[in-house]
């Protein structure tokens, strides 16, 4: 009788098991080769290509995916090299940044492109969005235009509460560089704003190309000829903590609100007054999303403005402190998953309540 009752639980047991465990036990691993155009050490431009392949890991363990992934160090010759490599992989799909559209060039020129790959931080060139040739899968852009506005919002009213009532607000941008788009969604940001709050002089605008060096160098000579900035714009955290140094340098005591975007580590000494980020989280999206496109044969959504940016407000605290130290592996990212009971939205209050407490 008791074997009899024990085979029939387990009868029950193994008929309601759920889809998602079923598809995540059942099925062989997915083999996805991320080719990550920055560098997996800390350097001058920061860690958060680092932070990008870590959380991208994160949700690989959870989902059976093999993920390989490859640095380029910015040098897009090597970028290329790798997508060679990438290509004759066994890997079924490729994840790529098209930084400079160097990626796009590469793919003009190749006789021959064997693997599926999906875009993310930006979109192919105009000819692959309107031919949709067919390793084509799409594209997950965060919306940088987004972050420029919420950063340049944030500086402000931290300049409102700091300063006394009728200060003149006169700031300083410092742009990542001339051409990406990135850097150029992100001033178009900042410009928006200025052209709503008329109160905000912009007395000088600079590109110091991504990195912290730069933006020390270029500071400390905008913050020595023009006194009167009290409001830094920096298209990057790098950048807005070169200026912290300048500022400390140049200024004294006398220091103005200083901004910057990606959610960077740095030392308490020379955080800046606020970062805006989140987006160092959109490879784990793009991978959830890529998985779920595969596991339930759907066309992957593509989006060119994917909402994924925040000031680092209390709330997202123990998010971003799992972000550079301990990881995301207490984050369960199958129930981001559409193949999940009850999938979660992608957003970073969820992934933060997630880790608080316990995913809502």
């Amino acid at each position: 009788m008791k074997y009899l009752l024990f085979t029939l639980l387990c009868y029950i047991a193994l008929t309601f098991i759920s889809p998602q465990v079923e598809a995540q036990t059942a099925s062989p691993a997915l083999k996805v080769y991320f080719v990550n155009p920055g560098h997996q050490f800390n350097n001058a431009t920061g860690l958060f290509w680092r932070d990008v392949s870590s959380a991208m890991n994160s949700v690989a363990e959870d989902l059976n995916i093999e993920l390989t992934v490859s640095y380029a160090n910015r040098n897009h010759i090597l970028m290329k090299s790798q997508l060679r490599q990438a290509m004759s992989s066994d890997a079924d799909y490729l994840v790529v940044v098209d930084e400079k559209k160097a990626v796009t060039q590469w793919l003009n020129g190749s006789p021959e492109i064997t693997k599926p790959i999906l875009f993310i931080f930006n979109a192919p060139d105009d000819e692959v969005l309107e031919t949709k040739p067919q390793w084509f899968i799409g594209y997950l852009a965060p919306n940088n235009f987004d972050a420029g506005y919420q950063l340049a919002n944030a500086l402000y009213h931290i300049a409102k509460s700091r300063f006394a009532h009728g200060t003149t607000l006169n700031l300083l941008a410092l742009h990542g560089d001339y051409s990406t788009d990135s850097a150029i969604s992100r001033k178009h940001g900042l410009e928006l704003f200025l052209r709503q709050h008329r109160d905000i002089k912009l007395v000088h605008s600079d590109v110091a190309n991504w990195s912290q060096e730069e933006g020390f160098r270029k500071s400390i000579r905008a913050l020595a000829r023009f006194k009167e900035i009290n409001m830094v714009w920096a298209a990057n955290d790098p950048i807005a903590n070169g200026v912290v140094r300048a500022a400390r340098n140049a200024r004294g005591e006398t220091q103005p609100v200083i901004g910057g975007i990606n959610w960077d580590k740095v030392p308490s000494n020379v955080s800046a007054d606020v970062s805006v980020g989140g987006h160092v989280l959109l490879g784990a999206a793009a991978l959830i999303a890529l998985y779920d496109a595969h596991i339930l044969e759907q066309p992957f959504g593509s989006d060119a403005n994917y909402p994924i940016f925040a000031a680092n407000d209390p709330q997202f605290t123990p998010l971003i402190n799992a972000l550079h130290n301990k990881g995301l592996g207490d984050i369960d990212f199958t129930r981001f998953s559409k193949t999940a009971a009850q999938p979660l939205d992608f957003t970073l209050s969820n992934l933060a309540q997630c880790l608080a407490s316990r995913c809502p």
